[in-house]
């Protein structure tokens, strides 16, 4: 229905089509954009509302048509940030155990019953040959060293022991302020920033403090003895210093 060149109804969305066509059990519109077919169902449509209400009626339901496309909207997007968030809370990485957990589930402690000095042999194997790989005695054996505290290589051997893990390494408590540990031999089987807990060949665990402690043991026989003061620090701390000189040869 149109006045001179401005419309009075505009076309009825597709959807409003369908819905009320399976209502009034009319055929289904299957080809949405011939308009000869929209104006059809449009005048039909028209025809059954009352002959006052026609235009208010008509902005109710294009008003109710973008109501329930917002609310489609809403709950695609809500959807979405469900599937990427069930907790409901924002994304702020791994949760970590914090100290106070990790003492209260027993990690840090090391179970002193059925472990026996025979079962860390193979580690200490394995050190063996990761000590011989990282620290390259070999080559500078060919090279003519002699472990002289005033040639450069020693100084470099020294910084690369800094650097290595003693986990599975057999030593020697060669010092200590504690009588009791002087003597003592084992192997580490676990590290911490004031301590080496170590298996000793009665398959008795002990654990010896680092400070005012000294360590030997042997690289391709070599021996090496170190200062637990030096060691005073995590394994991932001791790569970022250096040693200093004349204080780990026997």
């Amino acid at each position: 229905m149109e006045i001179g060149s401005s419309k009075i109804y505009h076309d009825l969305p597709s959807v409003i089509c369908e819905r009320s066509s399976s209502l009034i059990d009319l055929p289904a519109q299957k080809n949405a954009d011939d308009l000869s077919k929209k104006r059809e169902f449009k005048d039909f449509v028209q025809s059954l509302l009352p002959e006052g209400d026609k235009e208010e009626i008509a902005t109710q339901l294009r008003k109710g048509f973008l109501l329930t496309q917002k609310r489609q909207r809403k709950n695609t997007q809500s959807g979405k940030k469900k599937d990427s968030k069930p907790d409901g809370t924002q994304h702020r990485g791994k949760k970590r155990l914090s100290g106070r957990e990790r003492r209260e589930l027993g990690l840090h402690k090391v179970d002193k019953n059925n472990k026996t000095f025979e079962m860390f042999l193979p580690i200490n194997d394995m050190w063996k040959s990761y000590s011989k790989d990282l620290l390259g005695i070999e080559h500078y054996k060919k090279s003519g060293w002699k472990g002289g505290y005033n040639d450069s290589r020693t100084e470099t051997i020294q910084n690369r022991l800094r650097r290595i893990e003693y986990f599975g390494c057999l030593v020697r408590v060669t010092k200590s302020r504690c009588s009791e540990f002087v003597g003592t031999t084992g192997i580490i089987i676990k590290e911490t920033k004031n301590t080496f807990v170590m298996i000793c060949p009665d398959d008795r665990v002990k654990t010896i403090p680092k400070l005012h402690s000294e360590f030997s043991f042997v690289v391709q026989e070599i021996g090496f003895s170190i200062s637990g003061n030096h060691l005073h620090q995590r394994s991932v701390e001791r790569a970022k210093n250096n040693f200093k000189k004349l204080q780990l040869w026997l």
